[in-house]
């Protein structure tokens, strides 16, 4: 369980970042807001929701997972986050993100000077390249080689592999979509329509269970 719940909060963690395609208002349907719901072999056990907001130039993006994990109707597991933004065109400019994974609470906030980042992680202040959080949203992921995890401030590698076309559901109804791999702490399988929108997220889990984040 406690591998699973890792695994889990690498997903929760790392699958719903900021995207420089709300810049240009690239949400499914030119929404403003969209949500996903989180399921473990077939059974929800969370939730995870985007809000943009645009003023002049710039662009305010609000996210927020949630997590509970139960077994036998004791709660086991919980996990929450909740982030925000702040984006001038496609470069970030800031971020606030605060986590709690079932009690330990980290905050991290990052700032962007020139090329570099000032990143405070619970009271502590480094400095780093500038890059963006992991952005599944956003196809521009797929050209990244290292990303900000804004769990625990800290850089991370990333590499991808396209796995070509295939047919989905998504809402109810079959689509073609383009699948690629994504890894970074872990290996996540990535599901994006013709107009380059995120459909799917799965990961599988070292207990053998499948976690889904479908667009609801």
């Amino acid at each position: 369980m406690c591998k699973f719940l890792t695994l889990l909060l690498a997903v929760a963690a790392l699958a719903f970042g900021p995207y420089t395609a709300l810049a240009q208002g690239q949400l499914p349907g030119g929404a403003t807001a969209a949500s996903f719901a989180i399921i473990r072999n077939g059974e929800q056990i969370g939730t995870s929701t985007v809000r943009v907001q645009h003023s002049g130039g710039e662009t305010t993006v609000e996210t927020a997972t949630d997590i509970r994990v139960t077994i036998a109707y004791i709660t086991v597991y919980r996990f929450a986050k909740r982030q925000t933004e702040q984006w001038v065109g496609s470069r970030l400019a800031g971020l606030s993100a605060v986590t709690d994974d079932n009690g330990k609470m980290s905050r991290v906030i990052a700032t962007r000077y020139a090329d570099r980042l000032s990143v405070n992680v619970n009271g502590r202040i480094g400095d780093i390249e500038a890059v963006s959080p992991v952005n599944l949203w956003d196809t521009s992921v797929l050209r990244l080689t290292r990303a900000l995890n804004t769990t625990d401030g800290t850089l991370i590698p990333v590499s991808v592999m396209d796995r070509g076309m295939e047919q989905i559901v998504a809402r109810g109804r079959s689509v073609a979509a383009h699948r690629y791999s994504i890894k970074t702490t872990d290996v996540q399988d990535v599901w994006y329509d013709g107009q380059q929108h995120l459909l799917k997220v799965e990961l599988r889990g070292s207990d053998g269970s499948t976690i889904v984040h479908e667009l609801s």
